[in-house]
């Protein structure tokens, strides 16, 4: 029961009421947006009959579903109820806020902040003592609902489907729908696509190579459906997946997959249904016959059974793991040349990496590399800048020391001239948005409205900073000792190849970019990293003061290659022929013991320097060298090189 008028209701603040409204629907297609509204009345009325003086309102109405602990307003609800400036916090009922016990979380922190929490529809008021446990209540309820209303719509749509062919899917190329069709057996097939999808079935089980037979359907003009929205042409994974659809041979499929919740966040992930599908007879749709189709995905199955992750106790590792959550420097190398993640799997190789735009024919460097040498490497070069800091100990001390009273003392100068720039951005914002409803959507205003977003990201970093650094007082190494320590800390324990370790250099080493080099007489083509290295990514304080990264960051080359014989042996071998020895004689004086062709070999590459006038034998590639057969990706008809979306080659 809520309690109205037992006592009556003052504004903390003396003269105006605060409240805070919740309102969300799911944005399924039967919700309106108006409901929204409705729920906003709906609150303003229940605090009209506790209230009747000055009120101002603190509204977030979203779109999202209630289920996902991750939505941002959810964030923000709870930033503002931190702050404890509201007298009351409204929504219609407990699963407009979240269908959950995040609800009653989020309650209690109003509770704790002097906030009065209302839910009308769930008869919820938190001047009852009985307010948690009837909450509590609400929830399961709400959650309940989810529950059984999910359970049902499902059975019912399959039951549909089993009958009579109910619950169709959306239809995919060569095939038609008639407007108004309900069921499959009102479906009809494109007698044109038969004689294309037979030949393209008995090339793919001739050839067993799915982008051979999608090169021949572009050429045909064949299309990919009208429901593809991420491909306007046909590539061998989408050509894969069409000649895996059971329709094909006449017998449409329902419930291959299914959703399961994940309890961190919210979201329902899709996977693999173990029970397996329900089928539906319907002949008239057949382009191939059973057998041909069985036949077909037997035998591409058997081809790709020895390729992907290899199974670890009859699980698969990285089963429900994040596809962020992966080695170093997995997703976060990048190519130089086109500014695409590099991905593992490189030629075949799962250790290796290579550029995933040349996977997609957008890019020509499908030079491989192996990912935990690479690791090794930058942990090695870390370590190594680390030590080289030696001398530099007592200035980095006075550095912190100075540091000390501007990052503790001057702090309300920030603020200030923050506080100068968050008033002039919130004026150009109501500016534009003033003359966006008075001109529409101008090409020059939407673009100052863009600019206006990234300004607004960058002050609310800075807030974030101001508001650590004025209640948590910076935890920064007084010295280079410290610093190595806390690096060795982190790195104690942490294999190379795990997520932890990938954590921690994703920090450390904020940029990678890839690129190719050569010897300058030949030979292959050799992968090199642009590393930069900002050694106060090992303290998580160093964020709050963007000063002390600038002094200890780093560009560093590190090769991802072992150097050819010819010039591990290159300089020796200069040394060695100027006091006049052989090239039998050097190769018996070199630790290494080459061969003399090896020896002379090098002595080529040295005179070949000199011809140049290169002190570095490896020259830069800025395109794939016509001389190297091994490298013919970019000859392929569908390769066209493409740039990722604003993206400029750094430096090198």
């Amino acid at each position: 029961m809520i309690h109205r008028n037992d006592k009556k209701v003052y504004p903390r603040n003396g003269h105006t009421l605060f409240a805070g409204i919740a309102a969300r629907i799911s944005g399924c297609a039967s919700q309106k947006e108006a409901s929204l509204e409705d729920q906003i009345d709906h609150a303003k009325e229940e605090i009209a009959e506790i209230y009747d003086g000055p009120v101002e309102f603190f509204i977030i109405s979203t779109i999202g579903k209630g289920e996902q602990l991750d939505r941002p307003e959810l964030a923000k609800i709870e930033k503002m109820l931190r702050k404890g400036e509201l007298d009351f916090f409204v929504m219609e009922d407990a699963g407009r806020l979240v269908r959950g016990t995040k609800a009653v979380d989020l309650w209690g922190i109003a509770v704790d902040h002097g906030i009065r929490c209302i839910a009308p529809n769930d008869c919820l008021d938190t001047i009852n003592e009985t307010w948690e446990e009837e909450l509590i209540s609400a929830c399961r309820d709400h959650v309940g609902h989810n529950a059984h209303t999910s359970k049902r719509l499902k059975k019912k749509l399959m039951n549909r489907f089993v009958k009579h062919g109910g619950a169709t899917a959306r239809e995919i190329s060569g095939y038609l729908k008639p407007e108004g069709a309900k069921t499959y057996d009102e479906w009809e097939k494109i007698e044109s696509a038969t004689e294309v999808i037979q030949q393209g079935a008995e090339l793919l089980l001739r050839t067993l190579n799915c982008s051979t037979v999608a090169d021949v359907f572009n050429e045909k003009g064949f299309p990919v459906g009208k429901y593809c929205r991420t491909r306007e042409e046909w590539d061998g994974k989408y050509l894969r997946s069409f000649y895996a659809n059971t329709l094909l041979k006449g017998m449409p499929a329902r419930g291959s997959r299914h959703t399961v919740k994940h309890h961190e966040t919210g979201h329902r992930k899709s996977e693999k249904n173990k029970a397996g599908p329900n089928y539906y007879p319907c002949p008239h749709l057949a382009h191939l016959d059973a057998a041909t189709f069985d036949e077909l995905n037997a035998a591409l199955v058997a081809n790709n059974s020895n390729r992907g992750r290899k199974s670890v106790n009859g699980k698969d590792p990285r089963y429900r793991v994040p596809r962020s959550r992966t080695q170093f420097p997995s997703q976060h190398a990048r190519c130089y040349y086109c500014g695409r993640h590099m991905i593992r799997g490189g030629n075949g190789i799962k250790e290796n990496l290579m550029c995933s735009g040349a996977r997609e024919w957008k890019c020509w460097n499908s030079i491989g590399f192996n990912g935990a040498k690479m690791t090794q490497l930058t942990v090695d070069a870390v370590q190594h800048d680390l030590y080289a800091l030696e001398g530099f100990d007592e200035q980095f001390a006075q550095m912190v020391r100075g540091w000390g009273p501007e990052l503790n003392g001057d702090r309300d100068q920030k603020w200030k001239e923050f506080q100068l720039k968050e008033k002039l951005f919130l004026r150009d914002k109501e500016n534009l948005e003033s003359s966006l409803r008075q001109f529409g959507a101008r090409k020059m205003i939407v673009e100052q409205l863009d600019q206006l977003e990234k300004e607004e990201q960058a002050l609310a970093m800075e807030r974030q900073s101001l508001e650590h650094s004025s209640t948590n007082e910076l935890d920064l190494p007084t010295n280079v000792n410290e610093l190595k320590a806390l690096f060795d800390e982190q790195l104690l324990d942490l294999s190379i190849h795990s997520t932890e370790m990938a954590d921690l250099l994703n920090f450390i080493v904020p940029e990678v970019y890839i690129y190719l080099v050569r010897l300058c007489d030949g030979g292959n083509l050799l992968p090199r990293a642009k590393v930069k290295l900002n050694l106060m990514g090992i303290v998580p304080d160093a964020q709050f003061e963007p000063s002390l990264n600038n002094v200890l960051t780093r560009e560093l080359t590190i090769d991802l290659f072992d150097p050819t014989q010819r010039e591990r042996i290159r300089k020796e071998s200069v040394q060695l022929v100027q006091k006049g020895l052989t090239h039998k004689q050097i190769a018996n004086a070199i630790e290494e013991k080459p061969t003399a062709t090896a020896v002379y070999k090098a002595l080529k590459l040295e005179a070949k320097m000199k011809e140049l006038g290169l002190t570095d034998p490896y020259i830069f590639l800025n395109e794939p060298p016509e001389d190297y057969k091994k490298l013919r990706r970019h000859k392929n008809k569908r390769y066209q090189f493409q740039m990722l979306d604003n993206y400029q080659p750094p430096e090198l």
